[in-house]
């Protein structure tokens, strides 16, 4: 699958999330909660797939590049954005510093989207590595600690990805680098 195909596939996917969550709860505060909260449950679980990429890459072939996986969640994340934006927009109720909060994890993605594909220069890969790490503690902290007991398995999938990452960077550290 190309490039823009994935990309357009995951904000198509994450966009019907939303649309059956506004779909069963209804345009209301409540059916914008769900809408944000299974939103950003399926950007996590593009994350998982995108941060397991280069230990996933050899045993599946076919799998679309790193760069690609995270432009991927990076277009499924900016809709979870869009369902936390409408969610802004029906709950009048004051939540203290969560514009900050999306703020911030706004700047993180964008900038986990835009260093991606920039591995000439050692700070882009090492602006990329903190915004990436910094997005999976992010996660784990928010799936480990949920109320909501079954979603703690996307924290175990988390770590699946981090230790299917590392085995996949040592392997190719170890593999001499061929022309």
């Amino acid at each position: 699958m190309s490039q823009r195909k994935l990309v357009i596939s995951a904000i198509v996917a994450n966009t019907l999330v939303a649309a059956i969550a506004y779909a069963l709860y209804g345009w209301t505060r409540i059916g914008a909660h769900v809408a944000a909260r299974s939103t950003a449950r399926f950007a996590a679980l593009v994350f998982v797939i995108a941060f397991a990429q280069p230990g996933l890459a050899r045993w599946i072939a076919s799998l679309p590049s790193y760069a690609t996986l995270v432009y991927a969640w990076v277009a499924a994340h900016c809709v979870h954005f869009v369902a936390v934006a409408i969610t802004f927009a029906l709950d009048r109720s004051p939540h203290p510093h969560l514009a900050e909060i999306v703020v911030v994890g706004f700047t993180i993605v964008v900038i986990s989207g835009v260093t991606v594909g920039h591995s000439v220069s050692r700070a882009m890969r090492v602006i990329h590595a903190v915004a990436i790490y910094a997005t999976f503690l992010v996660f784990m902290l928010a799936f480990a600690t949920n109320r909501f007991v079954p979603l703690r398995a996307l924290a175990v999938l988390l770590v699946l990805s981090l230790a299917l990452r590392v085995a996949g960077m040592m392997t190719a550290k170890r593999t001499p680098i061929t022309a």
